[in-house]
Order: structure tokens, then C-alpha cells, then sequence
């Protein structure tokens, strides 16, 4: 019987591809989730419940299996400080609730940036990781960040031309539409579009195929014109 003997350096190829793409995957789920997709309560609620709570154990199994490869989790801390504020400030809210008017509202508040937070350590810990045991890996964090942000645009540029009621908001008594609608304020989206162009002009620096990452930019640039963004397109 043949046996197929695989190189390390095609089983750490494939591996980090799979790494790359989980991690794409649960970052894209991780900003899709602070949208409002439904207006009904309750489609709401258990995506930004349930749908981020599994978002955020992706990340931890994520991490788990990075070091389960070989990459030891033996990272030290810098700068503490940063953390331990973060987990003050939610001790904080969650005393808070003692006296909240509205407490099922603020612990699902309180609830999305705890999610946020272990999220954000873990997949910001894996990177890490990788970088250290991984030497030469092409998993980067604007090119993640970037591409997630693309793909929601695609969706925002397909549903206005498509669903202009759901959407677009409008806004100034009527007068102006801006893109969001119910799904998201248009000032926050456009920030996350300029956050999203950002990151993809790093790849324009990186990659000698420039006409595909210029499309992406094009297209998230189109969206945030359309956001009428306060914040971002300095509108009066």
C-alpha cells in the first residue's frame, strides 16, 4: 500500500489557510452582529446574543487550536494596564444595574462588550501567536479587517439598489437619504468604511495585482459617499 508522506511546509501551508479563513470568517460575523438585520426584537436579540456569544467561543477555539498545532501560549503582556482598565469598566456596568431603570436592556449592552472584549483578546492573541511561531505566515490584520469590511459593503451597495426602504434612512425632515437605514446609523457605518479602506490601502503596497484591491476600495468608497457621513465626510 502507497503511503503519501505530507512536508511540514505543505501541512503548516494548509493549516494556515484554514487559520486565515476561520479567522476572516468570525470577524466578519463579529461586525455583522452590532447591525440590527430584522426589525423585529426578537431576530435582533438573538443575533447579537447568541450569534455573538458563538462568534466569541470561535475565537477562544480559534486560539486553542493555533496553540494545539504547536504555537505554545507562552505570550507575556507589556502593558497591562489597558485590560485591567477594560475589565474595571465592566465591573463597573455590571454594578450598575442595581439601580438601572431599563436592566434587561443595559445588561444586553453590558453583554455585547463583554463579547467584544474576549473577542478582541483572543483573535488579537492569535495573531500574535502566529507571528511568533509561524515565521513568514501571511496572515495580517488590515487585510482581514479590510476584506470583512468589503463584503459587508458589497451587501449595503446590492441592498440599495435593490431594498432602498430597508436600506436607506432618511434624514433632515426627509430631505436626505443616507445609507443604513434600520440596519445601522449612518455616521457609524461610514466610519467603518474609512476604517475598511484604510487597512486595504496597506495591500495596495503589498500585493503587485493592484485592479482587484482598487475595486474593493472603489466600491466601500461609493458606499460611504452614500452614508452622507457626518463623521467621516466632514458633511454639513
Amino acid at each position: 500500500m502507497e503511503t503519501t508522506n505530507i512536508s511540514p511546509e505543505n501541512r503548516n501551508r494548509k493549516f494556515l489557510k484554514s487559520i486565515n479563513l476561520f479567522l476572516f470568517i468570525i470577524l466578519l460575523l463579529m461586525i455583522a452582529g452590532f447591525f440590527t438585520w430584522s426589525e423585529n426584537i426578537i431576530i435582533t436579540r438573538i443575533i447579537k446574543v447568541a450569534g455573538r456569544t458563538g462568534v466569541m467561543f470561535s475565537s477562544v477555539f480559534i486560539y486553542y487550536r493555533i496553540t494545539c498545532y504547536g504555537g505554545a501560549g507562552s505570550l507575556g503582556y507589556k502593558n497591562i494596564l489597558p485590560p485591567a482598565f477594560y475589565i474595571g469598566y465592566l465591573t463597573l456596568g455590571a454594578i450598575s444595574f442595581a439601580w438601572n431603570s431599563n436592566p434587561g436592556f443595559s445588561a444586553l449592552q453590558w453583554l455585547m462588550v463583554l463579547q467584544s472584549f474576549v473577542f478582541a483578546y483572543f483573535f488579537i492573541k492569535s495573531l500574535k501567536t502566529l507571528d511568533i511561531y509561524f515565521e513568514g505566515h501571511q496572515i495580517w490584520l488590515y487585510n482581514l479587517l479590510g476584506n470583512a469590511v468589503f463584503v459587508i459593503y458589497t451587501v449595503f451597495v446590492t441592498g440599495m439598489w435593490a431594498d432602498p426602504d430597508t436600506f436607506f434612512r432618511l434624514t433632515n425632515g426627509g430631505e436626505k437619504a443616507q445609507l443604513g437605514g434600520i440596519i445601522m446609523n449612518p455616521n457609524e457605518l461610514g466610519m467603518l468604511a474609512g476604517a475598511g479602506i484604510a487597512c486595504l490601502i496597506f495591500d495596495l503596497y503589498r500585493k503587485k495585482n493592484k485592479l482587484w484591491i482598487i475595486i474593493k476600495i472603489a466600491v466601500i468608497f461609493y458606499a460611504l459617499l452614500m452614508t452622507g457621513s457626518h463623521s467621516s465626510l466632514m458633511e454639513d
